[in-house]
């Protein structure tokens, strides 16, 4: 707790265990799937079909089953590994 210091700081603090996941996604979605949060956090408070522009705005959201007026940061993460799954069958095609 804050009281536990001296002076005491104005924030509180938080101890987070994370656990990886069993099963760790390849290199080529781990690289696609930076693309994608990188675009998609870029700008605040923007929507995705805008943010995401650059690599398929609405269409890329649409393929992955994501709302394009959504915004990045009501997107779970099986929704972001579902842009960049998306982007590299787009890619493939192209």
């Amino acid at each position: 707790p804050a009281a536990a210091f001296t002076p005491p700081p104005k924030v509180a603090s938080a101890v987070v265990h994370l656990v990886p996941h069993d099963r760790r996604p390849d290199p080529a979605t781990i690289r696609r799937l930076e693309r994608v949060t990188a675009a998609a956090f870029g700008q605040r408070r923007k929507m995705l079909r805008s943010s995401l522009k650059q690599l398929g705005g609405g269409a890329l959201c649409e393929a992955a089953g994501i709302e394009p007026d959504a915004r990045a940061e009501v997107i779970d993460l099986p929704g972001f590994l579902r842009l960049a799954d998306a982007l590299g069958a787009i890619e493939a095609s192209a």
